[in-house]
């Protein structure tokens, strides 16, 4: 009994050591399994706050590289545009520098909001705060430049203006390349710590998995499924970084390539309108939808005398359209603006302008519409045209007019003798025509030469001037032929002769008169000149039939011993 008692007593020691044995062997293994999961739970957190953190980073990093684009860009639109626009403008560069100041100290100092960390590496510190022209020296004096501009008035905001000027030439260039360089630092330093993350997490695996094959021998095994299971889920975890890692680089380097893309269009077709408008002949203006001029070119200050500061913001109209035409000029654009599509719009045409001197001007006037900032604008191309209006005059007076007395000629006498004739059939008034011809004018030229008798033609033009009435036309036909008509003479036939011939003989007595002629430089001589002046009286008369009998007339005095006056005669 006592052998069985002790072999049972025994057996039961032994099984209960087994037991016991096993029981540390399970809570071995059950810690194992607990700080096996800890340690992928906790592994994989910090996996992911780090990726989450330098997401944040890279993110915020790289908007401030497109706040500083908007800005710079917001600021040259603020300088730019006309007064009305300048409030949204405002609000729009006001709330993208608050949020590059907020994202600034952010970086700088941590942001749980934006999930930016507090602490930061050594080199992103330097980065920021060691270097001789540290990161944040740079975005805290370009956000302090922009609030200076914020800070000006419409009439200081200048495109010349100091503030202006850093901004533009800092945002694409030193600010823009220091902040690409720490977006690079970030991703780097994000790399980095995953690299070291997984290393770790890669060392204390393989000190788990040892004794894990130290204790699969008793009981373990039941566990390698789970740890199978564990593992492939941090792996999937882990790829699963890697790749929205890898998306949002692209994404950012996507996004980096378009705004350089956009930034350098712009740039290119800022300057080659600039190049263009700057060096035009004629002048270029951009008017607003409230007839407000936004752009004024140097040929457009030389041609009306107001520089593009004085411009800026002003009504076209009301500075360059003469006072009588401002009214229409006004009403015309109104339609323009309402329908986005003007009668002008597309068209040339010749209108008067007004110079800042008050000036009156021909111009050639081309106009064009566009689309900018959901509003119809209008692109203004003004040429001074005060040369060829002046040889248009020229080549019409030479058409129109004698060039040596400046008289009406042959062309211009035959219109104005169709209109009295047509005047006189409507009236019932008679209208005469008298020829004047010049006696022994021939012997003048041939004796003195014809530069004094070209003087002698000029003063008897003007005298023929004198003595003709207001109404009447004085005109030259050649040599020495002068054709008078008179228009607007009585009714009766017998009063109308009688105020005709009056007014011959005023004029033959004028004629009579001596002359002065010069011979040259130094000599004069006095000269007498008489005239045979013939006259017909028309009220239906055609032209030519008119201008037969007034030279008819004419000849008979010739005939009949010159000086003297003779009305045709139908019964000659």
């Amino acid at each position: 009994m006592w052998l069985v008692a002790t072999y049972t007593i025994s057996k039961m020691n032994i099984q209960l050591n087994v037991a016991q044995a096993l029981t540390w062997r399970y809570v071995i293994a059950l810690l194992l399994v607990v700080s096996l999961s800890t340690a992928a739970w906790l592994s994989m957190h910090l996996v992911i706050s780090e990726q989450k953190s330098t997401a944040a980073l890279v993110n915020v990093s790289g908007r401030q590289r497109m706040l500083s684009q908007r800005t710079a860009l917001f600021s040259n639109l603020l300088t730019n545009a006309p007064r009305a626009e300048r409030s949204q403008l405002r609000k729009q560069l006001t709330d993208a520098i608050l949020l590059m100041e907020r994202s600034h100290n952010g970086l700088t100092h941590g942001d749980a909001a934006m999930g930016l960390p507090e602490t930061r590496s050594a080199v992103v510190h330097s980065l920021y705060f060691d270097a001789p022209d540290s990161l944040d020296g740079q975005v805290k004096r370009y956000i302090s430049t922009v609030k200076v501009l914020l800070q000006l008035t419409d009439e200081e905001l200048t495109t010349d203006n100091p503030s202006l000027r850093y901004i533009t030439t800092t945002a694409p260039t030193t600010l823009l390349v220091a902040l690409d360089h720490m977006v690079a630092q970030y991703q780097l330093e994000g790399e980095v710590a995953v690299q070291r993350l997984q290393r770790a997490e890669t060392i204390f695996w393989l000190a788990t998995l040892l004794l894990l094959v130290l204790e699969a021998i008793l009981i373990f095994h039941p566990f390698v499924r789970h740890i199978r299971l564990i593992i492939s889920k941090l792996q999937s975890a882990t790829e699963a970084l890697q790749l929205h890692h890898d998306q949002l680089e692209v994404t950012v380097q996507l996004r980096t390539a378009e705004l350089e893309s956009r930034s350098h269009a712009l740039q290119e077709s800022e300057e080659k309108f600039r190049l263009i408008s700057t060096n035009a002949k004629d002048a270029i203006v951009i008017i607003g939808p409230d007839e407000q001029i936004i752009y004024w070119n140097p040929a457009a200050e030389r041609i009306f005398g107001y520089s593009a500061n004085e411009m800026a913001g002003e009504n076209l109209h009301n500075l360059l359209t003469p006072e009588r035409y401002r009214a229409d000029a006004h009403s015309s654009y109104q339609h323009f603006r309402d329908s986005g599509a003007g009668k002008l719009v597309g068209t040339t045409f010749d209108t008067t302008a007004l110079r800042k001197s008050g000036e009156e001007f021909p111009v050639e006037l081309s106009i064009s519409a566009f689309m900018f900032q959901n509003s119809w604008h209008a692109l203004g191309i003004i040429r001074d045209i005060t040369e060829r209006k002046l040889l248009e005059e020229q080549v019409r007076r030479l058409a129109f007019y004698d060039v040596l007395t400046n008289l009406p000629n042959r062309r211009m006498l035959s219109d104005h003798l169709n209109l009295a004739m047509a005047a006189n059939r409507r009236s019932g008034c008679h209208g005469a025509l008298m020829f004047i011809d010049l006696d022994k004018f021939k012997l003048l030229n041939d004796t003195h030469g014809h530069g004094t008798g070209d003087f002698l033609l000029i003063e008897v033009a003007r005298r023929l001037k004198d003595s003709a009435r207001d109404m009447d036309t004085v005109a030259r036909i050649g040599g020495d032929e002068f054709v008078i008509i008179l228009t607007d003479l009585n009714t009766n036939r017998t009063e109308a002769t009688k105020e005709a011939i009056f007014v011959a003989e005023k004029i033959r007595t004028a004629l009579s008169e001596p002359y002065v002629l010069p011979i040259d430089a130094a000599t004069h001589i006095k000269h007498h000149c008489t005239a045979s002046i013939g006259i017909t009286l028309f009220s239906g008369h055609n032209q030519e039939e008119a201008m037969r009998q007034a030279d008819e007339a004419m000849y008979r005095v010739k005939h009949s011993g010159r000086d003297q006056i003779r009305l045709y005669d139908t019964r000659a």
